[in-house]
């Protein structure tokens, strides 16, 4: 029986191992034939290894999910919703290079942190992804730096202007006309080699390397966008000089601007800082970085220009230009003080332009670009808005702020490069658009420019008024593009809501409802937000960032309900004119229709009739012509703080698609139909084109004044106006006090700084009195900005004495009675409320 199972048993076997050679070719590590036992054993642990092999498979199964949710990036918010892509260049000025081959390059819907490098892409050795940050800034692309200061001394044009001081000085008389002249030389040498930049490939490397390190101890992130880089490349590419013109509002903006140039191996340009910033040490290192620096003020003799001086920037400019360097300036001038753009100085732009005309270059690309941060690097400007001077800079006070900013935190930095755009084909549309415009302006109003500083560099030259026209055109354009580009952060959405919406505080709820609605606003209205993720922790992340000294949020407990949070803004001073600051970012892209309505209510509180209802609607008196008209009239008032339109269109066209809006949102309602953009278009040039038709004798309908308009009393229609028309209050306040405060001047000077004390002693005391109703009214900025307007309305008159600003009324303002006329100017926005 024995001998037969063992023959059984190797007849199996055999059976077993020719099924196996074909299944798995070697399962069982030896050829020998087994015993009886033996093929149970080996049975058994074949069983065993098939539930292994079972068990195994299913927790793969399992897993492999989990590994791939591990593995896969966190989808962010920015790639859940459609983020609009900003800093395309104007459709009007720069068609054809809109559409051109820049313009198509790949939108995509996500930012990049320039602060992280992937050490991964490194080679493959230790040393290499242990020094990753050096070893990219080890592989950037080398550029080379000419350096022009040694060409300038014999540029013909800078040896006319020392002939010109030097005869200037010592007229006819020939025996001191050569030593004056190597006296000017000498001047000349010492401005340029105190003005040079010594551009360094090396220390822009270390400036890269340091960057990289010490960024992260106070940032955590600076996102820019691929696309717009990748523009920045292929402009790069095309050989013409790139004109960078970034806001200003840090001292940090041009050396990350410049880090990320680098970093994308784009030429780092020349950037024009203020001498300000010629300090030991720091100032060296600037100047290695690229910075040449400037004086704030060109002229120190007043009613005399420094010919020499501005020769030796124009020149020095204009040979960086021919060297091929690209170039950087802040196109506002200085840093804004209250967080709006402010109005652009044209005289660094003026040599663009001049070396464009004259031929030195034959094209320069104007890069717009927009820099904004969750909370401001340079602390705040709170002592300087409450008149106090500004404090100037020194090496030990530099010391002291870099080690108080690398032990703090700003959260997040964002910067937007606009689409490169061509000056000479800005400049032929400037020469078409004057060409076509009309000899007989219909409205006197519908264009606002301001008047140039006499300080600022215009060349060495007389200018011409086209000339002059021309370069204001285009920097106020680039303001105006760059603030329609800018992303807003989630410090400047809390500010501008518990500012102007909330002012009394406000439950979390209710505020998380509200900064989702204004970011589908800015969606729509094309501009991106610089935050993302659950609103209610952005919220927190913005409250944490401003401090307890600006946002106070509080935990009420009742009886009987949940908790609830609160969160109130301070608005008392001077933490309230830090809080706008960080408003005012939000402000311009909501300024044209709050002008619309403010403009609304100055009509409605001059109507003292009983009015008159229709359901839910009012009927109104007046006319949208009559709104339009108004609203001009604000925006001349204001036309220092804002730029309400683009230069290359109408404002009345801007204010009118505000009015169309609230008539799309039927706040207004009128008997004559809703015409789209197109359709209003071409309504006014058919107007515009009978004006000249001396044959037609009909007349177009829209000039008749024939509507009924009627405004929307429900409480979802009011709360949006109120809204709107809080938004100006501050400023109008400013400039209803400052129109007071000429009563001062009456028989008078004073000297700007003696004068501007007293306007703010005028502000608090109006404060108490509860004329002025709001505490960031107190602001030296909008003070001096109402000066200016009524210097253009030739109220004031100013002259310089010893550098010292003096101010007196003009011969026909200078009585307490005319000078009056001026407030009631400004009264009928003043004297708007929400009763009516």
């Amino acid at each position: 029986a024995v001998t037969m199972v063992e023959m059984l048993s190797a007849r199996l076997q055999e059976v077993y191992n020719r099924w196996e050679s074909r299944a798995e070719p070697r399962i069982v590590p030896n050829a020998q034939h087994l015993t009886y036992t033996g093929l149970r054993s080996a049975a058994h642990q074949q069983r065993q290894k098939k539930r292994q092999l079972m068990r195994e498979s299913l927790r793969d199964s399992n897993s492999g999910g989990l590994l791939d949710i591990k593995e896969e990036p966190w989808q962010l918010d920015v790639n859940k919703e459609c983020r609009p892509f900003m800093g395309l260049s104007c459709s009007q000025c720069a068609l054809s290079n809109r559409n051109s081959v820049i313009a198509r390059a790949q939108k995509e819907q996500w930012l990049h942190n320039v602060l992280v490098v992937d050490a991964q892409n490194c080679e493959h050795s230790l040393l290499s992804r242990q020094l990753c940050h050096l070893t990219t800034v080890y592989r950037l692309r080398k550029y080379d730096y000419p350096q022009t200061a040694p060409a300038i001394m014999h540029d013909e044009r800078l040896r006319q202007a020392i002939e010109t001081a030097a005869k200037q000085d010592c007229g006819e008389d020939a025996d001191e006309y050569s030593k004056v002249v190597q006296q000017y030389e000498h001047r000349a040498t010492n401005i340029l080699y105190n003005m040079r930049s010594t551009l360094s490939d090396f220390l822009l490397r270390v400036m890269a390397w340091l960057l990289y390190k010490l960024l992260p101890c106070f940032l955590t992130s600076v996102l820019a966008h691929p696309a717009q880089i990748a523009m920045l490349k292929k402009a790069s590419d095309t050989g013409l000089p790139l004109i960078f013109l970034p806001m200003h509002r840090s001292h940090l903006d041009y050396i990350l601007i410049s880090f990320i140039l680098f970093n994308n191996n784009i030429r780092a340009p020349l950037v024009a800082a203020g001498e300000n910033l010629r300090i030991p040490v720091f100032g060296w290192f600037l100047r290695g970085l690229g910075a040449f620096f400037i004086k704030r003020r060109m002229d120190p003799v007043q009613g005399r220009r420094d010919v020499l001086y501005r020769a030796v920037l124009h020149t020095y400019m204009v040979e960086c230009l021919r060297a091929g360097h690209n170039i950087e300036f802040f196109i506002e001038g200085g840093r804004t003080r209250t967080g709006k753009p402010c109005l652009p100085k044209g005289g660094l732009l003026s040599v663009i332009v001049d070396a464009y005309t004259d031929g030195t270059i034959a094209d320069a690309l104007l890069v717009p670009v927009s820099v904004n941060y969750e909370k401001l690097v340079d602390g705040n400007f709170v002592r300087e808005q409450l008149g106090q001077p500004k404090q100037m800079e020194t090496f030990s006070k530099t010391v002291r702020s870099l080690w108080s900013i690398l032990n703090s935190s700003y959260g997040m930095m964002r910067i937007d490069f606009n689409q490169p755009f061509s000056l000479r084909e800005l400049v032929r549309s400037f020469h078409a658009c004057n060409k076509d415009k009309p000899a007989k302006s219909s409205d006197q109003h519908k264009t606002l420019h301001s008047v140039p500083s006499s300080s600022s560099l215009y060349g060495t030259d007389i200018v011409v008024e086209e000339h002059r026209q021309l370069v204001e055109s285009i920097a106020r354009h680039i303001v105006h593009d760059c603030s329609e580009s800018l992303a807003v952060m989630s410090t400047n959405a809390v500010a501008f809501l518990l500012l102007n919406k909330f002012r009394n505080g406000v439950s979390m709820e209710r505020l998380v409802g509200a900064m989702e609605q204004l970011k589908k606003d800015l969606f729509n209205a094309g501009r991106d937000v610089g935050f993302s993720g659950d609103m209610m922790d952005v919220i927190n992340h913005a409250c944490d960032l401003l401090g307890p000294g600006l946002v106070k949020r509080e935990r009420l407990n009742k009886a009987g309900e949940e908790p609830t949070i609160t969160v109130r803004a301070f608005t008392m001073q001077p933490n309230v004119i830090e809080l706008a600051y960080y408003s005012n970012t939000v402000l311009c892209q909501f300024v044209v229709d709050s002008v619309v309505v403010s403009a609304l209510y100055s009509l409605l509180s001059e109507d003292l009739e009983p009015p008159v209802m229709a359901g839910n609607y009012r009927m109104l008196r007046f006319t949208t012509q009559h709104i339009q008209q108004r609203a001009l009239d604000l925006c001349e008032i204001l036309q220092f703080e804002f730029i309400f339109t683009k230069p290359c269109r109408q404002l009345l066209t801007t204010l009118e698609e505000a009015i169309l809006q609230l008539k799309y949102k039927e706040i207004l309602l009128c008997n004559e139909p809703i015409y789209s953009e197109e359709q209003q278009w071409s309504r006014r040039y058919a107007k515009t084109f009978e004006e000249y038709d001396e044959e037609s004798g009909q007349e177009d309908e829209v000039t008749t004044d024939t509507e009924n308009l009627m405004l929307d009393t429900r409480p979802e229609a009011q709360e949006t106006l109120q809204f709107l028309l809080g938004l100006l209050r501050p400023l109008i306040d400013v400039y209803a006090v400052s129109a007071l405060g000429l009563q001062r001047l009456v028989g008078r000077q004073l000297p700007e700084r003696d004068y501007i004390q007293e306007l703010l002693l005028e502000m608090k005391m109006q404060l108490k009195m509860g004329f002025a109703q709001f505490e960031e009214s107190l602001s030296v900025d909008a003070m001096k900005n109402s000066l200016k307007l009524f210097e253009c309305w030739e109220v004031l008159e100013c002259v310089s004495q010893d550098r010292i600003k003096l101010y007196y009324l003009t011969d026909e303002f200078d009585t307490e009675t005319i000078v009056q006329t001026v407030f009631n100017r400004i009264k009928p926005f003043k004297t708007t409320t929400a009763s009516h």
